[in-house]
């Protein structure tokens, strides 16, 4: 996802990255991002989501279609590596 044009352009309208527009987008839908760096300011960029989607642009969101299978977490709006997703279910 921090590669796709209509995100990253989403994003910049808001002066975010498509990472911190993430952060936020999981935010407003009541979900808790757990978002993974060591780099300090990583964790920095992370951190300042101080803005606030539109409900138009939250609707767009939503309805966007997912093209990679989740499986059994398909329900919920994330973005991954479904090898991720894969791997996770292996360990649990």
């Amino acid at each position: 996802m921090l590669r796709n044009a209509q995100l990253g352009a989403l994003a910049q309208r808001y002066g975010v990255s498509i990472a911190q527009f993430c952060i936020r987008y999981c935010l407003q839908l009541g979900l808790l991002p757990l978002p993974k760096t060591a780099n300090a300011a990583h964790m920095r960029d992370n951190a300042a989501i101080g803005f606030v989607i539109s409900d138009a642009d939250m609707d767009t969101l939503k309805g966007w279609e997912n093209s990679t299978d989740y499986g059994e977490a398909g329900a919920f709006p994330v973005f991954g590596k479904k090898r991720q997703i894969a791997a996770a279910g292996r360990e649990g």
